[in-house]
């Protein structure tokens, strides 16, 4: 009934976790030596990374509406093709619903 499609973008975000944490750490690291010129690559590259990776995951956002969006479609059509169907599950959950709220009484 409704197709998923499996992406690689959750690997993706993980992978650019770990080396933004790789990252942080070598720069917590490098705090403790006198080396100014190790100081500032190490922040340069966190930062580079934690940019990247906000980037990424702000993205991520996007793709959760579209995936949505997506199955809302499937579901108008579904429903349009099958009317009766659609009034059935609509009944049997209100009346779930309905048992519900009266046990809670």
């Amino acid at each position: 009934m409704f197709n998923r499609t499996v992406k690689n973008d959750d690997i993706d975000i993980n992978q650019d976790v770990n080396e933004l944490a790789d990252s942080l750490e070598a720069l917590l690291k490098s705090y403790g030596s006198d080396a100014k010129d190790e100081v500032d690559s190490a922040r340069s590259q966190a930062e580079k990374l934690l940019k990247q990776t906000r980037s990424k995951l702000d993205g991520g956002s996007n793709r959760v509406t579209q995936v949505a969006r997506d199955a809302g479609a499937q579901v108008d059509t579904y429903v349009h093709d099958k009317p009766w169907h659609g009034v059935g599950i609509g009944a049997a959950f209100g009346i779930v619903v309905g048992v519900l709220l009266a046990s809670r009484r």
